[in-house]
């Protein structure tokens, strides 16, 4: 019994260490919505991706993104070095597209951050065994340990993919991601979640039906 006690918490330690180091594990994408504004024309060879919030995170985030994709053969570039810190609040779409073309974009993935929780989650320490009925008031259940408290912060970012020449969202996502650590930490987990929904919507493949872009809901990790 103490041998199986042991290996449970063993077990236990080893998810919280795996947990703790892998910030981005829980990310998920839903409600995808292909052809939202407009109908996508794949196949889009340059896009421009941007991290639409102001943070120190934003190049991490960008050049992560970028990584992702160039690493699946698409010729992504950040926003970024490329534009600075110049936002785009308050400017005409016409504006924002011909910025872009300047540059040789032909498509643009804004990535919004939304909305951010966090949550002081309380774990308490259960008993090692409930003390038996016919036991004396002097025998109580010994508990594993002290109580311990963990933040837990929830992200949640819109992802829009931009198709310049319509001057039109073709495609969106909402990504979910807990992450106790802030946006830097698991920044490459992240990444790749976001540039493997967009490879599978088939908007970097020229045979890719515009219709069935982006069909899939299914939860990543």
């Amino acid at each position: 019994m103490n041998k199986i006690k042991m290996a449970l918490a063993l077990g236990g330690m080893a998810l919280l260490v795996a947990c703790a180091n892998s910030p981005y594990r829980h990310t998920r994408v839903v409600d995808v919505r292909p052809n939202m504004e407009a109908i996508a024309k794949p196949p889009y060879r340059a896009p421009v991706v941007g991290v639409l919030v102001d943070s120190p995170s934003r190049s991490t985030l960008e050049n992560a993104v970028v990584d992702a994709l160039r690493a699946r053969g698409v010729k992504a570039r950040a926003a970024m070095p490329i534009y600075g810190n110049k936002g785009i609040k308050g400017k005409s779409r016409a504006y924002v597209a011909q910025r872009l073309r300047e540059h040789g974009f032909d498509s643009a993935i804004g990535i919004h951050l939304v909305h951010k929780k966090i949550q002081n989650v309380r774990v308490p320490s259960p008993p090692s065994a409930p003390a038996p009925v016919e036991a004396g008031l002097s025998m109580r259940a010994a508990p594993l340990g002290p109580d311990f408290s963990l933040n837990e912060t929830t992200y949640v970012a819109r992802i829009n993919f931009w198709d310049i020449k319509q001057r039109a969202i073709v495609w969106s996502a909402t990504s979910v991601t807990y992450n106790p650590h802030g946006l830097k930490a698991g920044a490459k987990q992240f990444a790749n979640v976001v540039a493997r929904q967009l490879i599978q919507a088939g908007l970097f493949n020229a045979s890719a039906s515009a219709s069935g872009a982006g069909q899939s809901n299914s939860p990543n990790q």
